[in-house]
């Protein structure tokens, strides 16, 4: 379970590295909503993450893919390097617009989202409107589907690997809900360098992605 964790754990990181879901929790609690829409924009995204890659996760295991020789396994594989080609062809696309500093215009919404909705973004953001996570519990599904474990510790990984995806986002829902006075002065700065750098934020990391899921899917096949 350790080893496989450990193996995860640059895909958690990279899920919990979303800087427009920070900069989303940032702009809830500066507006006096950390505490309410922030903790339902975090557990949202906990949830899908978690819900997704548990039945990504158990059709994986039903399929036999556990099964080091296994057609499935086989194909989760080439899947994984499928999604790392995915990554780099993202990069350049990040690269290409790395000149556009401008927050996507449904932010400006956010004032006025309510806690079931501000949960439904939560979701959103985590995976179906994310060009980068969506691929990663992919791959991490994967990954996990292809551990020879019991039930219980397979569990247990993906509990653990969604609450990794979701420690970045974390931080300023913390600082919203303990020093709610000091959120503007504390935040404020980080808020304007992710909307700035998120292009360049977003390129580094598909390109470092992209090629540990082409290497570890081609060391699988080799292997």
């Amino acid at each position: 379970m350790i080893v496989l964790l450990a193996d995860l754990l640059t895909l958690g990181v990279a899920v919990a590295i979303s800087p427009l879901s920070i900069v989303a929790v940032i702009l809830m609690a500066t507006s006096g909503k950390g505490r309410t829409n922030g903790t339902a924009f975090l557990i949202g995204c906990y949830t899908w993450g978690i819900v997704f890659v548990g039945i990504l996760v158990l059709l994986g295991r039903a399929a036999g893919a556990d099964e080091p020789d296994s057609g499935p396994h086989i194909t989760i594989d080439v899947i994984e390097i499928i999604l790392g080609l995915a990554m780099l062809f993202l990069a350049l696309r990040q690269w290409q617009s790395r000149n556009s500093h401008e927050p996507p215009k449904w932010m400006a919404s956010l004032d006025g989202l309510t806690v079931w909705k501000a949960f439904l973004v939560g979701i959103l953001l985590a995976g179906p409107a994310s060009p980068k996570d969506l691929p990663l519990l992919v791959a991490a599904s994967g990954r996990i589907s292809q551990a020879f474990l019991p039930v219980g510790e397979v569990i247990a990984v993906i509990l653990i690997f969604g609450a990794i995806g979701v420690t970045a986002i974390a931080v300023p829902w913390f600082i919203s809900v303990v020093s709610p006075s000091k959120v503007e002065v504390r935040l404020s700065g980080m808020r304007t360098w992710l909307v700035t750098n998120h292009a360049v934020i977003m390129t580094v990391l598909f390109v470092i992605l992209g090629f540990k899921l082409i290497g570890a899917g081609v060391a699988d096949l080799a292997g």
